[in-house]
């Protein structure tokens, strides 16, 4: 009752505002508490009174009442469906979008801050057994809490002393539903035989299947009683629960865990989110990591719990390399890992000395999600590992998949991959692989991007920008049917960026995710402010899309689309990552010519060679036309000897030299033209160019 009191006392001191309302019989505007601020915005913004709902939203901005404040209000008051469909409708309510997403933002602010605040949740918990209407303020606060009220709740249902408060608590508990299922089964194989088979009744009536592995292992276990194993069964055949193999329920679940389904995340919103472990005297306890390495790390728990079941176990070691590949790639600057940060190996190493067939069955992973970065990472292991003798391995066969991929420099990457493996048969995609490393001399310095916008001048805008990051910016439109014309022309897009409303935005992305060609592509959105939190939720798992608010300036976009492609794994390339790229090609051409490899026709590097050869300078000039001296046909030594006439200095010297060498082993393909301009170089010329020419 003191508590009652309290809180009571508390409200009516709540900061009380003016707000100048209509009155018809004219009387002086009256004073409203936040209570009834909030309750009147809302009524307003239903009955579609925009002019008043403003009012009363700025005032309730006004009020001086905390984020948590207005969290309190909505729980207490029973608002929470009524707030999610009459916000949803004031961010398309002219002068009221903007308050209502300003609302929106405060009150999710205030529930965090509510949920974890520790001596609100204390105090609740004692309110369980006081009177109706503090079990009711209880029960919702708890709930609104979700996982952090979990531990204080489950301690009262451990300890077992006040059996009123108990079955209250175990009420809340299942209330709180899919937000308890993860601290209740860290508690499960930690606590006595009669909490254990009151987890189980719990986790059963809450009927949430994360459950499943951890009821099925405690249904199994050595020394537990039999009463606790028959209830861990009940439980688990209750949630739908089939599988008999520990090892494969914790697999399938870790991939749920690997795809960041949004049900296994207590706050996706959020920075952090916990890890839950139980202690025999401390209870429960949350280790705090960051949102984006949350779904990873939580898949290398479960891999690992799945390992210790069937230590042989392929698809559980290949989860466990993909999540901790992707972990790294999802770690921020300023992010740490507390569960995994401190490992002896990095992820590469240990990717590489898992072999070949673990690496190709990461890469099958990766793909399947369009995981750009991690398919990368996993071809990266390849390259260490792969030869004649396991390139063909596994029936999927992931890494001739990657030659398609609709990442340009994946497909680079694989086409490097399976050149220096040389292989000694024939294989589907073999045809591409000599121009994919062609394509890689010629384009790799340059990124190709789009815009998508209504308006010639938004298009013109965003193209600006890209083109100041070194972007080819290729025809854009205003719908997704413009860049699938597009698209075939290039070498790959390495960027879309969307500007436009919710609808607009919505049909390119889905365009562009049905489309072979562009389904991993980057995508920046860029929207107004009112569309942003919608939009956000609806792409939080897609992470090659960024939704972006428009209007934020030059640098703001250029640091979001750098953001963005890092994340992917495709950033912006410089010209030392460029020319890295081009050696590889270059040195995987020669390795062909050279071996006299029958699987791949390097003449079909010819076309994209020359046109590097007119494009490059200096040593690297001389590099693309050692290649050229290698291939085979009388277009190749021409194009060659084109270069070398047009040439001077030790360039033209260096260039002579290799047009003798192609035509040592292919014969003297010149033409008539050719000869004669030779003939006349050689007589305007002396010493070391003289000889050059007269081979």
């Amino acid at each position: 009752i003191l508590t009652l009191s309290v809180a009571v006392v508390a409200a009516l001191a709540a900061p009380r505002v003016v707000v100048a309302q209509a009155d018809s019989d004219g009387a002086a505007p009256a004073a409203q508490s936040p209570t009834e601020l909030m309750k009147d915005f809302l009524h307003y913004v239903r009955i579609a009174k925009p002019d008043l709902a403003e009012a009363t939203g700025k005032a309730l901005l006004d009020s001086g009442a905390s984020d948590s404040d207005l969290a309190m209000i909505v729980i207490d008051n029973d608002l929470e469906e009524k707030l999610i469909g009459v916000l949803r409708r004031g961010r398309q309510m002219t002068g009221v979008s903007d308050l209502a997403s300003r609302i929106e933002r405060r009150v999710e602010n205030g529930r965090i801050a509510l949920a974890r605040d520790p001596g609100l949740i204390e105090q609740s918990i004692s309110m369980l057994t006081g009177s109706m209407r503090e079990k009711m303020l209880a029960e919702e606060r708890l709930v609104a809490a979700g996982e952090f009220a979990v531990p204080g709740l489950l301690a009262v249902v451990v300890e077992s002393r006040n059996p009123q408060l108990e079955v209250a608590a175990t009420k809340v508990i299942e209330r709180i539903k899919r937000q308890a299922v993860l601290p209740l089964c860290a508690a499960l194989m930690k606590v006595g035989p009669n909490p254990q088979r009151k987890i189980c009744n719990m986790l059963g009536e809450i009927g949430y299947p994360a459950a499943e592995p951890f009821l099925l292992e405690l249904s199994a276990a050595d020394g537990v009683d039999d009463s606790v194993k028959a209830a861990a069964m009940r439980a688990f055949t209750r949630l739908g629960g089939k599988s008999t193999s520990i090892s494969a329920q914790y697999i399938a679940l870790g991939q749920r865990f690997f795809d960041n389904q949004l049900s296994l995340i207590a706050w996706p919103s959020e920075p952090t989110n916990n890890i839950w472990t139980y202690d025999t005297y401390a209870g429960l306890l949350p280790t705090s990591i960051p949102t984006a390495i949350f779904g990873d790390v939580m898949a290398m728990e479960m891999a690992l719990k799945a390992l210790q079941f069937d230590p042989g176990s392929a698809p559980a070691l290949a989860l466990y390399v993909a999540a901790d590949l992707r972990r790294e790639n999802d770690l921020r600057p300023g992010m740490t890992d507390p569960v995994f940060g401190d490992g002896r190996y990095s992820p590469q190493f240990f990717a590489t000395a898992v072999g070949s067939a673990t690496a190709q069955d990461v890469l099958s992973i990766a793909i399947d999600r369009y995981d750009t970065a991690l398919v990368r990472d996993a071809l990266g292991a390849l390259s260490q590992t792969t030869g004649r003798s396991n390139i063909f391995g596994t029936s999927r066969l992931p890494l001739l998949e990657c030659l398609y991929f609709p990442d340009r420099r994946v497909r680079y990457d694989a086409a490097l991959v399976l050149a220096n493996a040389l292989p000694d048969r024939t294989f589907p995609g073999d045809e591409v692989v000599v121009p994919l490393l062609a394509s890689a001399v010629r384009d790799s310095d340059s990124m190709f991007g789009i815009v998508v916008a209504s308006n010639e001048e938004d298009r013109r805008t965003f193209g600006d920008d890209l083109k100041s990051m070194g972007f080819t910016v290729v025809d854009g439109g205003s719908d997704y049917d413009h860049v699938r014309n597009t698209v075939g022309g290039t070498a790959g897009l390495d960027l879309v960026v969307v500007r436009g409303g919710v609808q607009s935005v919505r049909d390119t992305i889905r365009g562009l995710r049905g489309d072979n060609l562009t389904a991993a592509v980057p995508v920046i959105a860029c929207v107004n402010a009112a569309d942003m939190i919608q939009l956000e939720n609806e792409y939080i798992n897609d992470r090659a899309t960024k939704i972006w608010q428009a209007g934020a300036g030059q640098a703001q976009f250029v640091a979001a689309v750098r953001n963005l492609l890092e994340l992917n794994g495709s950033g912006v390339l410089d010209e030392s990552s460029a020319l890295e790229y081009m050696l590889a090609a270059l040195d995987a051409l020669r390795g062909i010519a050279v071996s006299g490899n029958t699987t791949f026709d390097v003449a079909a590097a010819e076309p994209a060679l020359v046109e590097a050869l007119d494009a490059r300078e200096g040593q690297l000039r001389i590099l693309v036309a050692e290649v050229i001296s290698m291939l085979p046909g009388a277009r190749a030594q021409q194009a060659l000897l084109e270069a070398a006439i047009a040439s001077d200095g030790v360039d033209q010297i260096d260039l002579f030299d290799l047009v003798s060498a192609s035509a040592r082993r292919f014969g003297n393909n010149a033409t008539t033209r050719q000869v004669s301009a030779m003939r006349q170089m050689i007589a305007d010329s002396d010493g070391d160019t003289a000889d050059a020419i007269g081979w």
